[in-house]
């Protein structure tokens, strides 16, 4: 099973010469450091760029989340695997996390399993 995983930063770079405004997007801090990083040694003045945070999917207008999450020839794929659950079973619970209308079972699981959980906040 696998994810689409949507960028946490757009870098918007503008023109240079006869190179046009660009953009960029960063899935994590690294990405982003080489990404600006590469502007530097194209010489592109320190702060000329914009750097943009998405907090979530719903802060993407339609274009940008075609372009980073749904294209297949764009998008970044990640693997799926929870545990020894194998493929079936690992997609059954991804959609009762994730699902539309699964509001009652997600809350039946964090039920069950909710106080054998250690929360990083």
């Amino acid at each position: 099973m696998f994810v689409a995983r949507p960028p946490l930063f757009r870098v918007d770079a503008p023109a240079r010469g006869k190179k046009p405004a660009s953009k960029a997007y960063a899935l994590d801090d690294g990405e982003l450091t080489a990404i600006l990083d590469k502007l530097r040694k194209e010489g592109v003045r320190e702060g000329a760029w914009a750097i943009s945070r998405f907090k979530g999917l719903g802060e993407m207008n339609a274009e940008q989340l075609w372009d980073t999450t749904l294209n297949p020839d764009t998008r970044r794929l990640l693997p799926v695997h929870l545990g020894a659950l194998d493929v079936l079973q690992t997609s059954e619970l991804i959609n009762k996390l994730m699902g539309k209308g699964e509001a009652a079972s997600r809350r039946d699981l964090m039920e069950l399993h909710g106080d054998s959980v250690e929360v990083d906040v």
